[in-house]
């Protein structure tokens, strides 16, 4: 290895870029963290391949991969931790196979969200848990958006397919193929991350498989 003379820098950057260019990429370079990137069909692939965590960001302690699924797995804890998608979506829809041992547990799945300097998550969040399952919740934010359970659809201690579609202001969650949560919220966030959560509280394990995510628009 040798120090060399020429910057990794592209030559004759600036002139190929305008003005809004310009400032964004100076206030990225200036950000003190890294920033979300937008999801577009080029690089969904990125979102889980299904071996590891590249693409994701969370405690390496508690979020891991076991044969294709994503684990996290609680020895008990004060306060909420996120796994988080380095992917940025708008209009999408989700699918994904949960599973919590024991279902007494409390997890859910971010979206439409933002990470905050803290390390909290702030936005939606379809819920999974004894009680809160199929329901609406906007963490660090709203509280309780829709609070219609979906309860009766969930196999307790069993996989169960969860569905969460998101177009313009409109939310829809579904548990095993059953409509949950239908809001229209104009005041809700339009984009921001995809991220797991697991909840504080006792000892428990939450586990996320065939995951699919489909940018918009979504038909119904």
């Amino acid at each position: 290895m040798s120090r060399s003379d020429k910057s990794m820098m592209p030559d004759n950057l600036w002139k190929q870029l305008n003005r809004d260019e310009v400032r964004s990429l100076v206030a990225y370079l200036a950000s003190a963290k890294q920033v979300p990137m937008k999801a577009t069909k080029d690089n969904l692939k990125l979102f889980f391949n299904g071996q590891n965590l590249a693409g994701w960001t969370g405690h390496s302690q508690l979020w891991s991969v076991e044969n294709g699924e994503i684990v996290g797995r609680s020895p008990g804890i004060k306060s909420n931790e996120f796994l988080v998608s380095d992917l940025l979506v708008g209009d999408f829809e989700l699918k994904a196979k949960v599973k919590l041992t024991p279902d007494a547990g409390n997890s859910g799945i971010q979206f439409r969200s933002s990470l905050e300097s803290n390390g909290h998550v702030k936005g939606y969040q379809a819920d999974a848990g004894k009680g809160w399952w199929g329901k609406l919740y906007e963490e660090h934010g709203r509280g309780l958006l829709f609070k219609q359970s979906g309860e009766e659809h969930v196999r307790e201690n069993e996989w169960n397919e969860y569905r969460i579609v998101a177009v313009g202001p409109r939310i829809r969650t579904y548990i095993n193929g059953n409509l949950c949560t239908d809001l229209n919220d104009p005041q809700g966030a339009k984009s921001g991350i995809i991220a797991f959560q697991i909840h504080s509280g006792g000892p428990m394990e939450v586990r996320f498989k065939d995951l699919e995510l489909s940018l918009g628009p979504i038909a119904d």
